[in-house]
């Protein structure tokens, strides 16, 4: 007779049926969580090698493909695109500092490397790799966030000092960079982006992430020894009620030359004031001021300068640095960087749908 259903079911059990189905739908545990933001725990780093007050957030990569990494790397808000160390995703036989030895695409565990070779730029130094592409799996192994298609992402066979040619690395040198950046991209046609690009963000939530404060505590430690804190300041999905807490703008670029987003801020400084486009960097350690301001005796702005950073539009945020080297000056960049001191107290949001860069102050 055709339909879904028997003539024998009766009608109060068709209704009883499709009752169910409809409380079943309303009701998952699938549709619950897609309304909650994935927390993502960041581990804490306080370098423990010279120079001190290095401090640095990474970000675990599970897997790639079906392939188990267990791989902290860096989280970089002012760059864009993933890059993981050679060791740390293939057979150590196929990495060295000449490259990686593969002459054909090679397939590994639903990771395809590439003989495509690219070199990747990040501040005084070069990352050498070839292009890769899999599905990303990051986060806690308790509650794991993956990207919903193959990402590209650079697996690097080196990383050279810019200034000198000189090959840098070791055990505590971060082995690659999560770049969160939303603007731009690295490699060939700017393909390498930001890996939370394809994440899913559940129904009812905004594409993007944000960042809630990290806290003061540092604890000198390394990812090698296992021994560095948690804590769970990385949200992937947005909320409206959580974006309505934040002051937002549409993001900038500071020029066609950098690939992260920029927020118009003025940095008081001894009486001076310099106003800059301004990228906050969780991938830097220090205040990069855009101007050559006076410096104490000894070259530096010295312990306890009180620095004013005000955000046009969005709040103000005070501190007093912490050590002699806080503080940076390079007259020639054009824009300013406002780094992992920001983090500690205050909040950052990136709406991927919107294109919008939110500041929160003080929480």
């Amino acid at each position: 007779m055709g339909g879904f259903f028997p003539e024998s079911r009766s009608t109060p059990f068709l209704i009883s049926f499709l009752l169910f189905l409809f409380l079943a739908f309303c009701y998952s545990p699938a549709n619950a969580e897609n309304s909650i933001s994935q927390i993502v725990p960041l581990i804490k780093q306080e370098y423990p090698g010279k120079p001190p007050h290095i401090r640095m957030l990474y970000v675990n990569i599970l897997s790639l493909g079906t392939r188990k990494i267990n791989q902290p790397i860096l989280l970089d808000t002012g760059s864009s695109g993933m890059t993981i160390d050679c060791a740390a995703v293939l057979p150590r036989k196929l990495c060295s500092a000449e490259g990686v030895h593969i002459t054909k695409t090679l397939e590994l565990d639903g990771i395809f490397v590439t003989t495509q070779k690219v070199v990747m730029n990040y501040g005084i130094y070069d990352e050498y790799g070839n292009v890769a592409l899999a599905r990303v799996t990051f986060g806690s192994p308790h509650s794991p966030v993956a990207t919903d298609r193959l990402v590209p992402f650079l697996i690097r066979y080196k990383t050279v000092k810019r200034s000198t040619g000189e090959i840098v690395g070791g055990r505590l040198w971060p082995k690659g960079i999560f770049g969160v950046s939303p603007i731009g991209g690295g490699g060939p046609n700017r393909m390498l982006k930001s890996p939370i690009d394809a994440v899913s963000a559940g129904n009812g939530l905004r594409k993007g992430y944000y960042l809630s404060p990290i806290g003061t505590d540092w604890r000198i430690c390394a990812n090698e020894d296992a021994n560095c804190p948690t804590v769970e300041a990385f949200h992937i999905g947005i909320s409206e009620s959580v974006k309505s807490d934040f002051n937002t703008q549409k993001w900038m670029a500071a020029s066609n030359r950098y690939n992260f987003p920029t927020i118009d801020s003025c940095i008081l400084l001894k009486e001076i004031t310099t106003c800059r486009p301004t990228v906050y960097d969780t991938g830097n350690s220090t205040i990069l001021l855009a101007d050559n301001l006076p410096k104490d005796s000894d070259g530096s702005m010295g312990v306890g300068t009180k620095v004013a950073v005000k955000i046009a539009m969005l709040g103000e945020w005070k501190f007093d640095t912490s050590y002699a080297s806080e503080l940076e000056f390079s007259p020639t960049i054009g824009h300013s960087i406002v780094g992992i001191r920001y983090f500690e107290t205050n909040s950052l949001l990136v709406d991927l749908d919107a294109k919008e860069i939110g500041i929160r102050i003080g929480h």
